[in-house]
């Protein structure tokens, strides 16, 4: 199939959102801020049906990544994660990408509140590919 990103053949990831007809590659699909969840169904959305977090965290003056100590979004989008146990934590996708992949699931929690379950299942949610070692 024809991706609907750089429309060149040969796309196989279909987005799961409800009668939602976008074929894309998994790099183009990264790019354009569509979301691969890496458990369960290995579902995969379009950058109109990603999940988002429902998290209520308000910030105070300018927040930093925990992780690189830039700054990040004033909300929670697909590029500024928040840790949904302590709405404190704000984190880069890349930045808590980057975490996960170094950690594993055994030692990966928020750095912040050092929550585990709940924590682990929001980033799941939200795409962040965790290995098991």
């Amino acid at each position: 199939q024809r991706c609907c990103i750089c429309r060149l053949w040969g796309a196989s990831v279909t987005c799961r959102g409800r009668r939602c007809p976008r074929v894309f590659h998994f790099p183009c699909g990264s790019e354009r801020g569509c979301v691969s969840q890496f458990f369960g169904e290995f579902k995969s959305f379009c950058w109109k049906h990603r999940p988002v977090q429902c998290v209520r965290a308000v910030q105070r003056d300018q927040t930093l990544c925990l992780i690189c100590q830039e700054a990040v979004a004033g909300r929670p989008c697909y590029d500024t994660l928040v840790c949904p146990a302590c709405a404190s934590a704000w984190f880069h996708r890349r930045c808590i990408q980057g975490q996960a992949l170094r950690s594993a699931r055994h030692r990966f929690r928020c750095p912040l509140c050092q929550d585990v379950a709940a924590f682990q299942e929001e980033m799941f949610r939200l795409g962040i590919k965790i290995p098991d070692r």
